[in-house]
């Protein structure tokens, strides 16, 4: 039971994950995201019944002084319609290109909607980073101070040149830039955040991603979808433009209501019929082969992209395997760093080793922990490129 109720909690965690997902935005930018969901519904909808011709209500009133008698005003009313039944295929091809387009267009939402979600969590991966940064640079400062003690009391000792001391006390300075540099960003990164998100940054925690296969990511990637529903879409709007110049059949109907008729003539009468026709046009080869240029193009572009998403996780993987080597070799430091310090740390007890030893050794020891914790957080922002670009 512990077991199951485990795996439904990791389940309901990543369920929780993914519905909390559009709330890192903020609330207009959720709101515009579902305006242009809606509008694309309503385009694509009179897109697909383009083919529908409209009812046309006529109403005209005339005043004529063509009879001995007085002027006599002719009033008619009439309703009409003229409706394409068929256009060797165009009609059909018009509703598969509608309902392609919509796809292609929800797909171009979610695709924008996802990059601005991924940039708000890059924003909160740079806030950690600089905060890490700024814990760095407070160490090295501390162990600048500590170095600069030492070298003036050499110095007053005659035991060492001025210079030695200049050096030391330039290279805090630097330090001391760097870290009002890092302040600086913070708070424009801080900004930057406000501008997305309602959230508080400082608060909000980072998610913990993980590595994708090259399987899925080519099988889920939204710019592959998007060239897919593209390429599609291109077929069909070649076929509509194929059929335009082919023959069409339509019906015509319409119904007259007049206030004044000839004698034999009825007030209220229809007309109806049907028409067939083919347009002739010098254009018409070059129109069809164009649209069939720009099916081929849009094959093509999927090929690429295609290509281009294997190339881009590829490059991911190579750079978390130069992390991955910085951090062992930042482990070995920090080991190497735990064995001087506790070295240090006994011949302080012996009267070897001064406190100021031993405290700059504790600092650069935690200068590497900050250092394993800034490239961890730099791996999180190379999964999250792939984790943009993933459907689900």
């Amino acid at each position: 039971m512990k077991k199951l109720f485990l795996i439904y909690s990791l389940f309901a965690s990543a369920f929780v994950l993914a519905d909390d997902l559009p709330n890192y935005l903020s609330d207009y930018k959720n709101l515009i995201f579902d305006y242009q969901g809606i509008k694309n519904d309503m385009e694509t909808q009179k897109l697909h019944d383009s083919w529908i011709s409209p009812v046309t209500l006529s109403y005209s009133k005339n005043w004529t002084n063509q009879y001995q008698r007085d002027t006599v005003a002719q009033s008619l009313f009439s309703i009409g319609i003229d409706q394409p039944i068929f256009k060797s295929g165009g009609i059909y091809y018009g509703i598969k290109y509608s309902k392609l387009l919509k796809g292609a267009n929800a797909q171009q939402i979610k695709i924008q909607k996802r990059a601005l979600i991924a940039q708000v969590i890059d924003t909160l991966y740079n806030l950690k980073k600089l905060k890490l940064q700024k814990r760095k640079l407070q160490l090295l400062i501390k162990n600048d101070t500590i170095d600069i003690e030492r070298k003036n009391d050499s110095f007053e000792a005659g035991l060492l040149d001025s210079s030695f001391l200049d050096q030391a006390i330039l290279k805090q300075n630097r330090d001391k830039l760097t870290l009002l540099d890092i302040e600086s960003n913070i708070q424009k990164i801080r900004g930057a955040f406000r501008m997305l998100s309602k959230r508080n940054p400082d608060k909000l925690k980072t998610p913990h991603l993980k590595m994708i296969s090259l399987q899925r990511y080519k099988k889920q990637n939204m710019d592959v979808a998007l060239k897919r529903l593209k390429a599609k879409e291109s077929k069909y709007k070649s076929k509509m433009v194929w059929s335009r110049y082919l023959p069409t059949v339509a019906v015509h109907a319409r119904y007259n209501m007049t206030d004044i008729a000839a004698p034999g003539q009825k007030k209220h009468y229809g007309t109806y019929g049907i028409t067939i026709s083919m347009p002739l046009s010098v254009n018409s080869v070059n129109d069809i082969e164009s649209s069939r240029v720009s099916y081929l193009q849009s094959m093509v572009q999927l090929q690429d992209s295609q290509r281009g998403a294997e190339v881009e996780y590829r490059s991911v993987r190579e750079n978390l395997h130069i992390l991955d080597k910085k951090i062992a070799l930042s482990r070995k430091n920090e080991a190497l760093y735990r064995r001087l310090y506790k070295k240090i740390k006994d011949s302080v007890k012996v009267g070897q080793k001064t406190k100021q030893d031993q405290q700059i050794m504790l600092n650069s020891l935690k200068i590497q922990r900050l250092d394993r914790s800034i490239y961890y957080i730099e791996k999180q922002q190379q999964i999250l490129k792939l984790y943009t670009k993933v459907a689900h």
